[in-house]
């Protein structure tokens, strides 16, 4: 081949090494819909949080069994999202 014409070896080693260290950061970041899951399943646990944290502090009998459903309804969302894993 003349000379200028096609790439050099430098060139084609460079492309392969770009191109095998972009699929190294693809593969070392989590989906989407899994980085999107788990954003869900953290806002579960915060919101779970904060209810144990009232229940703590609430004396009134209604207020107290309101909380309470909403746990209930917490934990079991937080035990499908595992399941659903």
């Amino acid at each position: 081949m003349a000379r200028g014409w096609g790439k050099s070896e430098e060139d084609v080693g460079a492309e392969k090494e770009h191109d095998r260290e972009a699929r190294e950061r693809a593969a070392a970041r989590p989906s989407r819909e899994y980085a999107d899951r788990l954003a869900r399943r953290r806002s579960l646990e915060l919101s779970l949080a904060r209810i144990e944290d009232l229940l703590a502090k609430t004396q009134n009998p209604d207020r107290r069994a309101a909380l309470e459903t909403a746990r209930a309804e917490l934990t079991e969302r937080l035990t499908d999202s595992s399941s659903s894993r």
